[in-house]
């Protein structure tokens, strides 16, 4: 028997479209029983725990845009239990026929579902993962389930197994039913670090001598691009075994002096990774120029950031720039191209200079009919360490004095956050203290002929 309860489901792009209901208990068909509501106060409101990991379920108080939010809508649940459990992305949860998709195997609808296996709506898209089973009673974990009045999540809602109105799909690599989880546990050695490479290495406690199957590592950069995956086969029985890799020898990556990265080992039983901690280390030696986010000229390095500058040099600098706004791109590569390497990007072009400001730094140069009509000078420190932080603002500060002290026009600054500042003299100058990634930067912008003149 079906039942009928005060609930709405808003889940996917059709859902706003495809049920609107009055808060009347036999308004909507949901077939789904056990009518347990709960308060969203705590944003958390349910928890599935798989392989020893736990996702919670979270709700946020109704509104318009809940049926697309990346982290609050139903598909987002399900997205995040196949990352955080199984490592996995998975996608095309899009329709009432749609059959999810994922990176590594594929999904098969069936008539037995199990534990983390995906449960899909046929008639409202909306989508739920398999929480508990007890003979034909499958509990789900969903998010974006509500009570008539959008104040309480519905929790612990269960479906009877057979009933047309849902399909269940279980992907290949889930083996919640058959196997037993391993209970790995990943402990760090402190790697060998060299200049472009490092030793990598780890002892894996498998108290339960469960058969691993394959390991592997992760190797991303700072800013968690990933840079290496690495799997090998290797069966491992053992309570306790060694794990190691050789960056550049085994991974096939030449690393950069001075530079930080982060990695992860993880081993594999029955298709399913098992992974350890993220860990950084930085390789020795000194860094070379760092690049503009464009990835067109260098712009710092670590023993520039401390440079004094004169004021007679800020000075010096503003006016090499204004004198740049307005020649025409033939002259631009006639005087400069013999001197410097040029980069082009479309209208816009960068070229490392290293004779304003007394430090290596980025020249970009935008044109608009072949004729330059803006200017800007662009220094980025090294890192993000206080000493940097204070460097930066102080050479802000001293650069807005002296540009104040030639400027006819007047300034004013904003901030757009904490680490934002700009300042402005009439639209002609700009002044900038922001952030490029983690790194602080300076820019001096030329945005129009500058009224003053300097010398």
């Amino acid at each position: 028997m079906k039942s009928k309860v005060m609930k709405s489901i808003f889940c996917g792009a059709l859902a706003m479209i495809a049920v609107g209901f009055s808060f009347q208990p036999e308004s909507v068909s949901a077939d789904m029983g056990n009518y347990n509501f709960v308060s969203i106060d705590s944003g958390v409101t349910d928890s599935i725990t798989v392989n020893g990991i736990t996702v919670e379920a979270l709700y946020r108080p109704y509104d318009s845009s809940v049926n697309s939010d990346s982290t609050y809508s139903c598909a987002a649940f399900v997205k995040r239990f196949y990352s955080q459990v199984y490592g996995r992305d998975v996608s095309g949860l899009n329709s009432t026929t749609s059959v999810p998709v994922i990176d590594s195997g594929s999904f098969q609808a069936t008539s037995s579902p199990k534990v983390g296996d995906i449960l899909r709506d046929n008639q409202s898209v909306h989508w739920a993962i398999v929480k508990e089973v007890s003979g034909n009673t499958i509990t789900v974990i969903q998010q974006n389930a509500w009570n008539g009045d959008y104040t309480k999540a519905w929790v612990g809602a269960t479906v009877q197994n057979g009933d047309s109105r849902y399909t269940f799909f279980t992907w290949s690599g889930n083996t919640q039913s058959q196997t037993p989880a391993g209970n790995y546990t990943v402990n760090y050695q402190n790697p060998q670090i060299q200049e472009t490479t490092a030793v990598l290495s780890a002892k894996v406690d498998n108290p339960n001598r469960y058969s691993v199957s394959q390991v592997g590592c992760y190797l991303w950069d700072a800013n968690d691009n990933l840079l290496k995956k690495h799997v090998e086969n290797c069966t491992r029985p053992e309570s306790r075994f060694n794990m190691w890799y050789d960056v550049q020898g085994e991974l096939g990556i030449s690393l950069t002096p001075g530079t930080t990265y982060k990695y992860q080992f993880f081993v594999v039983q029955d298709g399913i990774e098992y992974p350890g901690s993220v860990q950084t280390f930085t390789t020795s030696g000194q860094a070379p120029l760092t690049q503009t986010a464009s990835g067109k000229a260098p712009v710092s390095t670590a023993d520039t950031d401390a440079v004094t500058t004169t004021d007679d040099e800020i000075s010096r600098s503003i006016g090499k720039l204004n004198e740049l706004y307005g020649w025409s791109k033939e002259q631009m590569l006639e005087c400069l191209e013999p001197a410097y390497k040029i980069s082009e990007d479309g209208n816009t072009y960068y070229i490392p200079v290293q004779t304003l400001m007394d430090r290596p730094a980025s020249l970009i140069l935008t044109l608009t009919d072949d004729r330059i009509v803006r200017v800007q000078w662009r220094y980025e420190y090294s890192s993000n360490s206080d000493t940097a932080l204070k460097q930066c603002k102080a050479f802000y500060k001293q650069i807005y004095t002296e540009a104040d002290r030639n400027m006819d026009s007047s300034r004013y600054s904003y901030c757009e956050n904490s680490k934002n500042i700009t300042s402005l003299y009439n639209e002609e100058l700009s002044l900038v203290k922001d952030y490029s990634g983690e790194r602080p930067y300076i820019s001096i912008t030329i945005m129009n002929q500058l009224s003053s003149i300097f010398e």
